[in-house]
This record gives structure tokens, C-alpha cells and sequence, in this order.
């Protein structure tokens, strides 16, 4: 297994113990932070997964696939950098504009 493939399972195996944790959590700065930090885990895991498949495309010399996968790569990797953001500003305490992971 590759480092893709170890990046990617690493934030599923993150994903799964957080979401346990935040499941029997109660509603806390603590527990937001939690939550962000899940969804920075789904949105590594997606990304990772979407690379694989952008380099097999282009191992395989596959136009279509490439712009594809590429397409949904670009849009899961912009997810990645807005949670994380979300994820920095509720580590930091400031209100992000009634945001949340789970409305």
C-alpha cells in the first residue's frame, strides 16, 4: 500500500473512532471541534481517493477518466481546505456565521 492508500485509510480509521466519540458526546465547544475534525477526515479521505483514481487514469493514458475524476478530485479537495478553515476557527473559539457540520 502506497502513501495515498495509507493517508486514505488513516482518515477513514480517524472518521469512524470520531464519529463514536461525537455520537455519544454531548453539544460542547468541544464536541464542534470533533465535528469539524471529521469532516476534514471525510474530505482527506474522499480527496485520497480521487487522486488514486486521477493517477491510474493517467497511468492508463484515459482522457475521460481523467477529466472525470479530476473534476470531482478539484471539488473534494476544495471541501477539504472549507472545513478545514471551519475547523481552524472553531479550534480558535470564534463563531464562524452559525455554521455547522450538522444542519
Amino acid at each position: 500500500m502506497g502513501p495515498i492508500g495509507m493517508i486514505g485509510f488513516s482518515a477513514i480509521g480517524l472518521v469512524v473512532v470520531l464519529w463514536l466519540v461525537i455520537s455519544f458526546s454531548e453539544a460542547s465547544p468541544r464536541r464542534t471541534v470533533l465535528e469539524w475534525l471529521a469532516a476534514t477526515g471525510i474530505y482527506v479521505a474522499l480527496s485520497m481517493l480521487f487522486l488514486n483514481l486521477i493517477l491510474t487514469a493517467v497511468g492508463n493514458d484515459n482522457t475521460v477518466a481523467l477529466v472525470a475524476f479530476g473534476f470531482l478530485g478539484a471539488i473534494f479537495c476544495s471541501g477539504f481546505f472549507v472545513s478545514l478553515v471551519h475547523l481552524v476557527e472553531s479550534l480558535r473559539g470564534s463563531d464562524s456565521g452559525g455554521a455547522s457540520t450538522t444542519n
